[in-house]
């Protein structure tokens, strides 16, 4: 049993770690991906750790970070509110819920919707403004499964739908997202995903449509309409690998170390690393920072993060969690992230 245990863990990591040849890191090609909402992180205790969670995250957070993490929470049913003071007086809203069908496994719903706010239109005529307003709409809907396969290994898929409009214009494309997380004997727990994987996008619509008067030809010609051809762009895909060990000091002190790899398909590769000490499992203590190796001061627009969380049981089996993070960035106000989740 145990040496079959072990051989599904190999075949899991083999196809995980050979696909991230066709999405191997490029300095080259930093900035040439779309649909950066993708990227965005959601959930305070993730980000509070500086994005090290790819190994230890449970619950409804894991769709973001690691979908076989889902499985391996302790709550039967769960529902997520998550809100990001993001860059630029914008923000994101998150919801997710899930819920444990016995040995089938756990199926999640999210929702990660951008606010732009209202946004004055211009024209290379009118560049004080035409005096109407818009709003884009960035949405990404996701279904997740996770499973616990055996004692130690979890695995997850998570398949999301990503749509972006403003004015007459859409786009919208289907990506998935693969993870296992492993817990050895010794309490190390180490998670791999591959994030973003599916195909290109191409906006349409009929703002990409216009009307010319073609020239050289007889006086009082009505103008032609013609269709502009948008190019297509890439998904932001990466690749993770995280490791994480919780140290008991007592039953009611731990501290849990832990650290990320990034591989991203888009730019530079990213290392993070956060701490959290936990007292009596329901005050938390958070602190992290990540980092692109290869870049310089401009590309590390962000610094440390911080954050703190409270657990608490109410009447029966139901909890109540409350988490924060703060991340400090450069040129924009700081990041923060409020999350609410309440397990049954």
């Amino acid at each position: 049993m145990e040496i079959k245990k072990t051989l599904l863990l190999i075949v899991m990591l083999a196809l995980l770690c050979s696909a991230t040849a066709s999405i191997a890191g490029n300095k080259d090609k930093v900035g040439g991906a779309g649909a950066q909402e993708l990227l965005i992180p959601v959930g305070s205790r993730g980000i509070a750790l500086g994005g090290a969670f790819n190994a230890m995250v449970t619950g409804n957070e894991a769709i973001y970070w690691n979908p076989a993490g889902l499985a391996a929470s302790e709550a039967t049913a769960e529902a997520t509110f998550c809100n990001l003071q993001w860059i630029a007086d914008t923000q994101l809203n998150y919801f997710a819920v899930s819920s444990k069908f016995g040995r089938l496994g756990s199926f999640g719903f999210s929702a990660k919707i951008f606010d732009f706010g209202e946004i004055q239109e211009t024209t290379e005529y009118e560049t004080e403004g035409t005096g109407i307003t818009f709003s884009p709409n960035i949405t990404v809907l996701g279904l997740t499964f996770s499973r616990q396969m055996t004692d130690r290994i979890f695995f997850g898929v998570n398949a999301k739908v990503i749509s972006e409009s403003f004015m007459r214009m859409s786009a919208s494309a289907l990506a998935f997202d693969v993870g296992v997380q492993y817990v050895s004997n010794y309490g190390v727990r180490m998670g791999l995903t591959l994030n973003n994987f599916g195909g290109s996008m191409k906006f349409g619509g009929e703002d990409l449509q216009r009307s010319v008067n073609l020239p050289y030809v007889e006086s009082g010609t009505d103008p032609i309409d013609l269709r502009l051809e948008a190019q297509q762009f890439e998904l932001p895909s990466t690749f993770e690998i995280g490791v994480a060990y919780d140290y008991r000091a007592s039953d009611q002190h731990v501290v849990t170390f832990a650290t990320n790899y990034r591989n991203q398909n888009y730019g530079m590769d990213e290392l993070s690393g956060g701490v959290e000490y936990g007292f009596n499992n329901m005050v938390f203590l958070r602190g992290g920072y990540a980092r692109m190796p290869e870049g310089d001061a401009n590309d590390n627009i962000f610094g440390f993060t911080a954050g703190a969380g409270i657990k608490y049981k109410i009447a029966g089996s139901s909890t109540i969690m409350f988490d924060y993070a703060y991340r400090d960035t450069k040129w924009f106000d700081a990041n923060q992230w409020f999350t609410f989740s309440l397990m049954f």
